[in-house]
């Protein structure tokens, strides 16, 4: 680790709640501090959380993108394929039978879903893994040191196709994630976010990937 304290507390002791009080501007020098973990470590479902993202309407555009699109975001997953490449996805909470990758097909669902939610007709909550993504150890568009990356490029439409999350490793069951997306200024407007562990076991996402 690159860094052992910050802000006077050591790495090692945050937790969730840590990152819950600290500006972006804050966040994103922890980013630079912090070193890559891994492809071999991260394996498994690690639940995720949105932290301060700047800005009220990116407060606003992470809301309409996550959970007003898809339902409530829960967890990333990581299975590691190589040294340096691997494969995820992420989960969401949703009463949707059926949620698609194509976003704008999802946010028609979840229309048609708070319609059917006023004549009670929806189906019960369940976990949906879908949003796949490639990882790979690629040199951060931050600070040009090794980061841990989700590319969302190969297995979306757009715009869900112009997102790259960049992950660094502050403790054992903690890391910091850095979102852009490219019609929203990309890197010049970055949207942090939290990984917590111990993950739970890799399952798949609900429709394999291409290749298999």
């Amino acid at each position: 680790m690159a860094i052992d304290t910050y802000l006077g507390k050591p790495l090692k002791d945050y937790v969730y709640e840590d990152l819950m009080k600290l500006k972006r501007n804050q966040l994103m020098n922890l980013f630079s501090l912090l070193d890559a973990p891994a492809m071999s470590e991260v394996r498994g479902e690690y639940r995720a959380a949105l932290l301060d993202s700047g800005y009220v309407i990116n407060s606003f555009l992470a809301w309409l993108y996550l959970f007003f699109t898809w339902g409530t975001w829960l967890h990333k997953a990581f299975e590691p394929l190589g040294e340096r490449h691997g494969h995820g996805y992420n989960t969401f909470i949703t009463t949707q039978s059926a949620l698609y990758e194509n976003c704008f097909a999802a946010g028609f669902m979840k229309i048609v879903s708070i319609a059917r939610s006023l004549f009670r007709l929806n189906s019960p909550q369940r976990l949906a893994r879908i949003m796949l993504n490639k990882t790979s150890i690629v040199s951060s568009v931050f600070d040009g040191r090794p980061s841990f990356q989700l590319s969302y490029r190969d297995y979306n439409t757009f715009y869900t196709n112009t997102m790259t999350d960049e992950v660094r490793k502050i403790n054992d069951s903690l890391y910091l994630g850095i979102g852009r997306l490219t019609i929203t200024l990309g890197k010049f407007n970055p949207m942090p976010f939290v990984l917590m562990g111990p993950p739970d076991p890799w399952v798949g996402p609900d429709i394999p990937y291409p290749e298999k």
